[in-house]
């Protein structure tokens, strides 16, 4: 079976244990430190995707690195994927798990990458803007890129409006050159 799809389901029952419990902004929390976790920490993901390794002796290690950070509900989750020797799916689990939440929601991820640093002001402007133009809670993350030498790319979603004077030259340069 597709991993994609299996981790979209183990994400999908997690949802449901979340709303079932009243706990599923904790489990979102719970799940973006898994994910950062294993994204940031080579040697943890080693250790997951590791065959040599037993599941008792993973569910060990990982009830003493996570229990007194995340929730019991989530913990025992992750024993049973580990159980299942799903492990090495966790990071898609836990990055389904958020996005399924955010869907769920009604939150979009906003990525706005410019030339200069930008300001909290001109931050907060664009946030409530694109808060005003989706109609939904919008997270807003930044990025600086001087290669760009001057304005933007927004990516929101699956769409991204670019603004960036390096962009503008380059599309100039091939009008230039097909004129």
């Amino acid at each position: 079976m597709n991993q994609g799809i299996i981790s979209t389901r183990y994400a999908k029952a997690l949802i449901k244990v979340g709303c079932d419990n009243n706990c599923l902004d904790s489990m979102k929390a719970d799940m973006e430190l898994i994910g950062g976790t294993i994204s940031e920490n080579p040697m943890f993901r080693q250790i997951l995707d590791n065959p040599v390794i037993k599941p008792p002796q993973k569910r060990r290690v990982m009830s003493e690195l996570l229990e007194k950070r995340i929730q019991p509900l989530t913990l025992n989750f992750i024993n049973i994927i580990i159980h299942n020797r799903r492990e090495i799916l966790l990071a898609d689990v836990a990055r389904n798990f958020v996005d399924l939440y955010e869907k769920m929601k009604g939150i979009k991820r906003a990525h706005v990458v410019s030339a200069t640093e930008m300001n909290d002001e001109t931050k907060q402007k664009l946030q409530s803007q694109l808060k005003a133009l989706y109609k939904s809670e919008v997270q807003m993350s930044a990025e600086t890129n001087p290669d760009l030498i001057g304005g933007f790319i927004l990516r929101v979603g699956d769409q991204q409006y670019d603004a960036s004077l390096s962009s503008g030259l380059e599309r100039l340069k091939k009008k230039m050159i097909n004129a």
